[in-house]
């Protein structure tokens, strides 16, 4: 149901007092990307695109960046300005999450399927032996959801186990590998090492 003017008048007036009041935390521009998407549901982009730039402007991480760039394609519904600040996250990203999180993004939001297998090449290369089996796990299975790209994945499930270090880490890729590529010899074996390990913890 539409708002009327006294109700959108109260609600500016409360969103312009949250937005005086909003803590600017660099590393989690929350506040005022979300403040932003309430302006523009109240129907005042001109002013939901001053908050969005002054979230661009400030921030310096690149999933914040990319949270900033979901809300402008879904709320504003421009497509190009979310692709430049993909492209500022992407200059920013410097782990396997950041790299991931943009391919995800980029696939879903831009439809770039080429770019978005950039990216992931991208995350695939900062994998080194202090990654986490989480986060190559993950990568992993944006490869095989967004690319269909199933050998590739089965490569990084590869890599994850090598990561691997407790019952947990076996179980869940146990998990995913059966229901995902639907190996259920090597599930099998996974979750034996990670019954082996639950034992050693008794």
């Amino acid at each position: 149901m539409a708002l009327t003017k006294e109700q959108i008048k109260e609600f500016k007036e409360t969103e312009k007092e949250a937005e005086e009041e909003a803590e600017f935390d660099p590393e989690s521009t929350f506040d005022f990307y979300h403040l932003a998407g309430n302006l523009v549901e109240a129907g005042d982009k001109d002013w939901a695109k001053k908050v969005y730039k002054k979230a661009e402007k400030q921030s310096e991480v690149s999933v914040d960046l990319c949270n900033i760039a979901d809300s402008i394609h879904d709320k504003l519904g421009d497509k190009e300005w979310a692709k430049k600040l993909y492209k500022k996250a992407e200059d920013k990203a410097d782990s396997i999450y950041e790299f991931r999180c943009l391919a995800d993004r980029v696939h879903d939001k831009l439809g770039d399927k080429e770019r978005a297998k950039k990216l992931y090449k991208k995350a695939e290369a900062k994998i080194s032996k202090y990654s986490s089996c989480t986060h190559i796990r993950e990568l992993a299975y944006s490869v095989h959801d967004k690319l269909g790209d199933k050998e590739w994945a089965k490569e990084l499930y590869k890599k994850a186990e090598d990561k691997a270090g407790n019952s947990y880490d076996f179980a869940k890729l146990a998990e995913i590998i059966r229901e995902n590529l639907g190996d259920k010899k090597w599930a099998k074996l996974l979750d034996q090492k990670a019954k082996e390990l639950e034992e050693d913890d008794d």
